[in-house]
């Protein structure tokens, strides 16, 4: 598995997630597209600390990390934003986390929080993330829910799948 300071990530062209960044630095790359919304705007690290339960240095430290890999933009005391190859690794992952949500809110009848499901979206091979998107028919590579709280928490609506 490929870590974000490899050279693979730089020029990631994978539509596995788990070959462009690890796990954790991926949480990051989903919170900044919830929280950009579609706008490209910066986020402020204060904004993506609260929105993940992380500390103020740990965000700096993980943004300039990130910055490395040329998949976001950091400016310290400007904030952050995706860039292009970031923003469709993040799209990836945040649509694995919804496929995931929207599976286990209508097969099983149970609400995962979105950590859980990112963890679970993100550990699922190709075929296994696959066969959830036929079960919930939503064949779009674009995440079904949007977050609610800074608990990262999304609604499910699987209309717009």
């Amino acid at each position: 598995m490929a870590t974000t300071s490899d050279d693979c990530s730089r020029f990631c062209t994978a539509t596995h997630p788990e070959e462009c960044v690890d796990r954790r630095p991926g949480r990051y790359f989903v919170a900044i597209y919830w929280l950009q919304n579609g706008s490209g705007h910066r986020v402020q690290t204060s904004e993506l600390g609260e929105y993940l339960g992380v500390q103020p240095a740990s965000v700096t430290g993980m943004l300039g990390r990130l910055d490395d890999t040329s998949l976001v933009e950091y400016e310290r005391y400007r904030g952050v934003k995706l860039a292009n190859r970031g923003d469709t690794v993040a799209q990836e992952l945040a649509w694995r986390q919804c496929t995931v949500r929207v599976f286990f809110a209508v097969h099983l009848d149970l609400e995962l929080n979105a950590h859980t499901a990112y963890r679970i979206g993100y550990t699922l091979p190709t075929h296994g993330i696959e066969r959830l998107t036929d079960l919930v028919d939503c064949h779009q590579k674009t995440p079904c829910c949007r977050p609610t709280s800074a608990e990262s928490a999304c609604l499910f609506s699987i209309q717009t799948c």
